[in-house]
């Protein structure tokens, strides 16, 4: 894969048991996204976004083709190697915000680094960094439940920046909120793609597709099309 490349999937198939048989989520998926771009996938529910977006992250296994995520032959690694690419590398965005109610947010923020062995003190230094990267000054020791719904996607996706990560998966990072708080998400999301992260959401919004260089249309676990928008990274 070349350097400038995070994402290249080629005949990529993925399949799932329903009773006695198996369905196809995903059928000969082929697509390049370029570093540092933000793309959109989109299309009706069961299109297979999302099993998309859990593939490149390694959360589910490919089934057919080939998948290399940053540089990681994802459909040969084993599940350690993948554990280890997305706590290192890879920041995913839940559309339920996916934050532990009991920490404050700069210490939801804060875990992955935690979790690969930094202490508190270093941890606490990027997790500010990533929250005001975010527009979550100020807001540190406040909990989930006390900051809106907005603040909250704010620091799920500042959880998924900190530190050295350079790709971020969003699964519908928008379908929570109204369409003023979602178009300041992709707002935020669109200042990362301009700070060099690589950005990969879902979305049923097409408010949301004007901030993309590259929209893939999915229907039927089938690869639509795939088209770079006007002003975006051929």
């Amino acid at each position: 894969m070349g350097k400038n490349v995070a994402i290249t999937a080629i005949g990529v198939g993925k399949t799932f048991p329903m009773g006695k048989q198996r369905v196809s989520a995903l059928r000969e998926v082929s697509l390049t996204l370029p570093a540092g771009t933000l793309t959109a996938l989109t299309g009706p529910s069961g299109s297979g976004k999302s099993t998309l977006l859990h593939l490149i992250a390694g959360l589910e296994r490919v089934d057919a083709g080939t998948l290399e995520v940053l540089g990681h032959p994802v459909h040969t690694s084993t599940p350690t190697e993948l554990a280890a690419l997305r706590l290192r590398e890879i920041g995913f965005v839940h559309q339920d915000f996916s934050l532990l109610a009991d920490l404050t947010l700069l210490e939801n923020v804060r875990l992955p680094l935690e979790a690969t062995g930094s202490s508190r003190g270093p941890a606490s230094t990027a997790a500010r960094e990533a929250m005001a990267r975010v527009g979550l000054d100020g807001l540190e020791d406040r909990f989930p439940a006390e900051v809106s719904g907005g603040q909250q996607q704010r620091a799920a996706i500042a959880r998924a920046i900190i530190g050295e990560r350079t790709l971020v998966l969003a699964d519908e990072p928008t379908g929570s909120l109204d369409s003023k708080t979602g178009a300041e998400i992709m707002d935020v999301l669109a200042r990362l793609r301009d700070d060099g992260v690589t950005v990969v959401l879902s979305t049923h919004n097409p408010a949301n597709l004007s901030h993309a260089d590259q929209i893939a249309v999915l229907h039927d676990g089938t690869l639509l099309s795939f088209d770079t928008t006007e002003g975006g990274t051929p």
